[in-house]
């Protein structure tokens, strides 16, 4: 088998020349700060067409070899909890923009989390009446607001699915607009929705445009800025007009400020988790080869039930093995693979297309260590960026190490 790092450098196109590639513990997950970059400057692209804001949705990653580099592209950071936000405003300064919103916003955390924020998003009615605070000058607050259009099929991460919890009706909206019921509107400075997931069509980004000025257009002109959300491969799109139409009509019909926030989109092919060969036996006539990884190390493996890529797998292969993970849970297994050269012990596997929604995830269970994390610089060179411990499980127990001496 080619050495791990030679099979991360063809795919990824990574200068390895001065790279020594023996060394690499397992398991572990790579990112690959050239993908990091070129994927940030393909966003930052969109800005010539149509100018909007760009912030990161951190929810995908917060791993802070990557995050050091969002500064530098983008206008900010868009957080859904205290931590993200407390991250977001550690890393970008005063000068940077940290926009907000969550379902389950806390009031005990309300008087930090606006000490950190610039754009606050509602997310129902009832916050609106309980925590605007029309004093705090500092703040634009926001409403997010659910189109009501659906173009996810698996209602498992599907936004707008019925009786979502993710943002007011719009239908709920036009009438509290209509009778008057809710005062504090007029505080309101914009709006904000997500209602997609991985979508390369962004012609379903101007529908649902379209759909909010139907109803509301006359809220729009009264207000100053808008969050298109995330769910969009905006640089795998076969077209940018019906973005660059969206924002057209936001900016010179209604004068908005537009914001849009990609996250997975940026990070997903950058990471690469590298796992090895624990051991290889039959089972009822298959052979199944069990990884130092587990499903809890991508968890969206499981949710979702995918296969994930691997590396060297080819469809026809002559050796086939069921990868499985090394947990005690009968169903962490990732698939049925097959490849040109036979596997080992000691071999290594690599799962590509793991930069997002793996380390927030990823879980201790059975007390099995998390992936050590690694960057892999423009110059070739691996860099240990953080190694977990038995003290990083243990706490998490609640015993600190030295209760066990």
């Amino acid at each position: 088998m080619s050495k791990i790092i030679d099979i991360i450098d063809k795919d990824s196109h990574a200068n390895l020349n001065q790279y020594n590639k023996n060394v690499l513990d397992t398991p572990s997950i790579v990112f690959i700060e050239n993908k990091v970059k070129s994927n940030l400057s393909r966003i930052i692209n969109l800005k010539t067409g149509s100018n909007p804001r760009i912030l990161f949705a951190l929810k995908p990653l917060t791993f802070l070899g990557f995050l050091r580099f969002v500064p530098r592209y983008l206008d900010g950071f868009a957080a859904s909890s205290l931590f993200e936000a407390t991250l977001a405003r550690e890393l970008i300064g005063d000068g940077g923009i940290v926009n907000f919103t969550t379902p389950g916003l806390r009031p005990s955390e309300v008087d930090q989390i606006f000490g950190l924020c610039d754009y606050v998003s509602f997310n129902s009615l009832n916050q609106v009446a309980w925590y605007l605070n029309p004093t705090i000058q500092k703040i634009k607050y926001g409403l997010r607001v659910n189109p009501g259009i659906s173009f996810v099929k698996d209602q498992r991460y599907n936004p707008s699915r019925e009786a979502s919890k993710l943002g007011v009706p719009l239908a709920q909206l036009v009438s509290a607009l209509s009778n008057g019921a809710h005062t504090q509107l007029e505080h309101i400075s914009g709006l904000h929705f997500h209602n997609n997931c991985d979508s390369t069509d962004l012609s379903q980004l101007l529908k649902t445009v379209k759909q909010i000025e139907l109803h509301i257009s006359d809220f729009l002109s009264k207000l100053e800025w808008i969050n298109l959300g995330g769910g969009y491969i905006f640089q795998e799109a076969a077209s940018l007009d019906p973005l660059y139409e969206a924002v057209d009509l936001l900016q010179k019909k209604y004068a908005l400020e537009v914001f849009i926030e990609p996250g997975a989109a940026i990070v997903r092919d950058a990471g690469y988790i590298v796992s090895s060969v624990l051991d290889i036996f039959e089972s009822d006539g298959k052979t199944i080869a069990v990884l130092d990884t587990t499903v809890n190390h991508m968890p969206e493996v499981f949710e979702y039930q995918y296969e994930p890529d691997v590396i060297g797998h080819v469809e026809g292969g002559k050796y086939k093995y069921i990868l499985a993970g090394c947990s005690c849970l009968a169903g962490d297994v990732f698939g049925e693979y097959t490849f040109n050269e036979p596997l080992e012990v000691g071999s290594r596997v690599v799962f590509s297309g793991m930069g997002a929604y793996t380390l927030v995830k990823a879980n201790m269970f059975n007390g099995i260590n998390l992936p050590t994390i690694y960057s892999l610089r423009e110059d070739g060179e691996l860099v240990l960026e953080k190694q977990f411990t038995y003290e990083d499980f243990a706490s998490r127990c609640g015993v600190e190490t030295h209760d066990l001496a």
